[in-house]
């Protein structure tokens, strides 16, 4: 199953948007069940909202058409497909990204009292 439309996406693109849907999707909240008090993000949709927004630098929405995964360029979808599999392996800080996306969509820090 074809994830693009495009006749013009190559064998590349399209493993990497698989790659990056299914760490998104369902890797990274299984791990996450496993994590309830150490990882700040749980759902699917806010991993591929943390992916993004980092893979773009910005809020993915300001540079990406929506719906974002089918609009991805090759280059993006491979950063992302990376970054999601270093999440898993937890070598970069989940909650570094998250504060980083939701300071460039300036979203208030959470406050636990």
């Amino acid at each position: 199953m074809k994830i693009s439309h495009t006749p013009f996406v190559s064998a590349e693109h399209e493993k990497s948007l698989k790659q990056f849907l299914h760490y998104a999707k369902n890797v990274l909240p299984s791990i996450a069940a496993t994590k309830k008090n150490s990882w700040p993000i749980h759902n699917d949709h806010c991993f591929m909202r943390v992916i993004l927004d980092n893979v773009c630098g910005c809020p993915w929405y300001d540079v990406i058409r929506s719906p974002a995964y089918p609009n991805l360029s090759e280059e993006k979808a491979i950063a992302a497909a990376q970054l999601a599999e270093r999440i898993a392996c937890e070598s970069v800080s989940l909650h570094t990204l998250n504060e980083r996306s939701k300071q460039w969509r300036k979203k208030q820090y959470r406050l636990d009292f």
